[in-house]
């Protein structure tokens, strides 16, 4: 393209034309390489770490705190979820469970005709299956009180119902609260009642209760195995065959692996083994209500084994009513520290020579 000619006198030289493309040419070069130098040296200095200043110091350093329930350090966010108590059924038939491994604490009691249940409390969210969900008894609702959160099950027994009114717990019976439950087939209608995690957190929106918790902290600590744990397995022989239980110490994960019936017992959800990091054994006593229902003692006081670390130590459980925590206490009367992680409580209303350690 030819270039355009101007009157300008400033135009000419010696009585010639002036070029203007070197220049133009010449200041384009010239704005290149200003912006070539300026990138380089932001780019430098953003990645630059001042000297007197560590790396990394500017981010956001993630806070954990020990989780209210079972002490895992967990986001402070994650920290202190409201409690839910939920009846898992032990029928031999139904096992593996679902949830069962998820749950921070775990009781197992016996029901009618020398099968367990249990009471799996949870203080998480997310997609996690629960169940079978079974009905309640009323050691049961005393047990789950202390924790001022939802009380999950199917219906209840006529003392349990009377439990339920006197404690004021927060009841999530299934018989009223039928769309946050669910039956799978292939099993007899008792056995297929199952729930999540997520359909109970919309229960608890529709209740209005907060997702916080309210209750006290049992005494948490860093797992610290002893040079020489027994490996003797602990056994509790509730009544026959299928519901007696053993725990076999894994010294390498520092807990205890649990069997019952002669079989590892697992989580459904995921085909993990049951392995607690605590084993607090409560040995109380019971009385019949009829031919078939117990009323098992959990508000008092007993003797305690508690196995941790590999070792046990024999102290005492108290629980002065249905509203107060269970206590694990040692000799002294000193509360007794668990290891971060799940604790099974097995309350045991047999006789103690059937139990072995």
């Amino acid at each position: 393209m030819p270039e355009k000619l101007t009157d300008r006198p400033s135009d000419y030289t010696f009585g010639k034309r002036k070029l203007r493309w070197p220049w133009v040419v010449g200041a384009g070069v010239l704005a290149l390489a200003i912006i070539a130098v300026g990138g380089y040296l932001t780019f430098r200095n953003s990645n630059a770490v001042p000297s007197d200043e560590p790396a990394g110091s500017g981010e956001d350093t993630p806070t954990t705190t020990a989780r209210v329930l079972d002490g895992v350090l967990v986001d402070a966010d994650r920290a202190n979820y409201l409690p839910l108590a939920v009846i898992i059924e032990n029928h031999s038939s139904v096992r593996p469970q679902s949830g069962l491994g998820q749950a921070g604490v775990v009781y197992e009691a016996l029901a009618e005709g020398g099968i367990t249940r249990f009471l799996a409390v949870f203080a998480t969210n997310g997609d996690v299956t629960i169940g079978p969900v079974r009905s309640a008894r009323p050691y049961f609702v005393q047990l789950a009180r202390e924790y001022n959160g939802l009380f999950v099950h199917a219906g209840a027994s006529p003392q349990a119902t009377d439990a339920i009114a006197t404690t004021k717990i927060l009841d999530f019976n299934q018989f009223f609260r039928p769309y946050n439950f669910y039956r799978i087939t292939g099993r007899a209608r008792e056995h297929a009642l199952f729930t999540d995690l997520r359909r109970l957190e919309l229960g608890r929106k529709d209740m209005d209760i907060a997702d916080s918790g309210s209750f006290t902290s049992w005494t948490y600590k860093d797992d610290a195995p002893v040079a020489s744990p027994s490996v003797k397995p602990i056994t509790i022989d509730f009544s026959t065959s299928s519901y007696k239980v053993s725990y076999a110490y894994d010294a390498a994960g520092n807990r205890y692996v649990r069997s019952q019936g002669g079989t590892v017992q697992k989580d459904k959800n995921d085909g993990s083994s049951l392995a607690p990091k605590n084993v607090a054994i409560v040995l109380t006593s019971s009385s019949l209500y009829d031919a078939l229902r117990r009323n098992i003692t959990v508000v008092g006081e007993g003797k305690l084994l508690l196995f941790r670390d590999g070792e046990v130590v024999t102290g005492t459980w108290k629980k002065p009513s249905a509203e107060s925590r269970l206590q694990f206490l040692d000799s002294t009367g000193a509360p007794l520290a668990l290891n971060r992680g799940q604790t099974w409580v097995e309350v045991v209303d047999v006789a103690e020579k059937f139990v072995t350690y």
